[in-house]
């Protein structure tokens, strides 16, 4: 049975989606009007989008998109050009191991591929700009776990139920936590199948200057090719990358 679908979000979106180049604010007569509310529906949903910072009113009546919506909007912009800004270093990558590249970003819960490669292998793996994985179950995502701190981690399990993906799949809280914290000791991560059978990888963080996680980037590969010495080069080839990704992303001071 298909998961049934939130009418209350969907409308609320339909709301947002009324914003483009030629109007940049609405009343509740458009929103009733454009969407289909009564009037009554139409002002409670707006009221509701101002309280949660989608929309703000400068005046009576006047809707504007609001401050939250303006920073998913950068949000995405920075993820786009943080995108374009690793992708010659995922192509090298890929070129280099002769297996898939990729990059990632974390919102807490899921991790995104914001950006990939892929080399001539026969072995295809399609990893899709734009997908969402689960941070349990993959290399990048562990990663993002053990460089959120233990807290976050003890939060992200408290929230999240860990769901077996492949016969492979690390659904033992401690023993996730135990990884967690040997990726922070040893600095990288190792996907073995516990996402897709057959499929292994291998992911190192970039930091900004400040400390802070900005990225995940992994080298991805059949199973059966990461053994220990494998292992140990795609490290190598990753540490390459993202000190040359670094010098790109965050110039060295000439002053």
């Amino acid at each position: 049975m298909a998961t049934p679908t939130n009418n209350s979000i969907i409308k609320a979106f339909a709301i947002l989606d009324l914003f483009d180049d030629q109007r940049d604010e609405l009343t509740t007569a458009d929103v009733s009007d454009l969407v289909g509310l009564n009037t009554i529906t139409a002002h409670r949903f707006l009221k509701t989008l101002v309280s949660v910072g989608a929309l703000h009113s400068p005046r009576k009546g006047i809707y504007r998109p609001g401050g939250k919506l303006i920073a998913y909007g950068e949000r995405a912009r920075s993820s786009r050009q943080l995108a374009m800004q690793l992708q010659p270093f995922l192509n090298a990558l890929a070129a280099e191991s002769g297996e898939g590249a990729m990059a990632t970003t974390f919102d807490g819960t899921m991790i995104t591929c914001i950006a990939a490669a892929h080399s001539n292998n026969a072995y295809v793996y399609s990893a899709r700009v734009g997908a969402r994985m689960e941070a349990y179950a993959t290399a990048n995502g562990k990663l993002w776990l053990a460089y959120s701190g233990k807290e976050a981690v003890e939060s992200y399990l408290q929230a999240n139920q860990l769901v077996p993906l492949s016969r492979a799949t690390l659904i033992d809280r401690s023993a996730l936590l135990r990884e967690t914290d040997a990726i922070r000791r040893q600095g990288h991560a190792v996907n073995q199948g516990e996402r897709e059978t057959g499929l292994s990888a291998v992911a190192m963080p970039i930091f900004a200057p400040n400390g802070a996680m900005i990225a995940g980037l992994s080298i991805f590969a059949p199973i059966a090719v990461l053994d220990h010495e494998t292992e140990e080069r795609f490290v190598s080839l990753l540490s390459l990358a993202i000190a040359a990704a670094g010098n790109t992303l965050f110039p060295p001071s000439t002053a």
